[in-house]
């Protein structure tokens, strides 16, 4: 059987089985299903739009931190085989033996350039602006 691994780092990690067409999104569903105990995983998704999809928000209750308009943030980055992700965990389709990761990562601009992280950075100072 052909699988592909989900990974949090300092959390769970699971081989699912992958199909033809998988998402990352679906590779997240089938290790909670696998997992089965709320108490050793779970996450959140946040919806940014049609050019990004759905991005993870928390894992495990420890959410993205974004308290303030001062640093530092605190985001969860979406990684496949160590990649980061430039789209959200619906848009990128797997192929077997792919690595999906998280990890909560202290927000940089210049690494985290073009990435999940920044969009979800750029939109937490867009949403904390408007409120202000």
């Amino acid at each position: 059987m052909q699988t592909v691994q989900v990974s949090v780092v300092g959390g769970p990690s699971v081989m699912v089985p992958w199909f033809q067409g998988m998402n990352a999104q679906q590779a997240l569903e089938g290790a909670y299903t696998q997992i089965n105990n709320s108490s050793v995983f779970t996450y959140a998704l946040q919806y940014y739009g049609s050019g990004l999809g759905y991005l993870v928000v928390m894992v495990n209750e420890t959410y993205d931190s974004f308290v303030s308009t001062s640093a530092p943030f605190y985001y969860w980055q979406f990684c496949v085989n160590g990649s980061p992700a430039s789209t959200g965990i619906d848009g990128v389709s797997l192929n077997p033996d792919d690595v999906v990761s998280f990890s909560l990562e202290m927000y940089s601009s210049e690494i985290h350039k073009s990435t999940t992280l920044e969009a979800k950075h750029k939109s937490q100072l867009i949403s904390a602006q408007s409120v202000a």
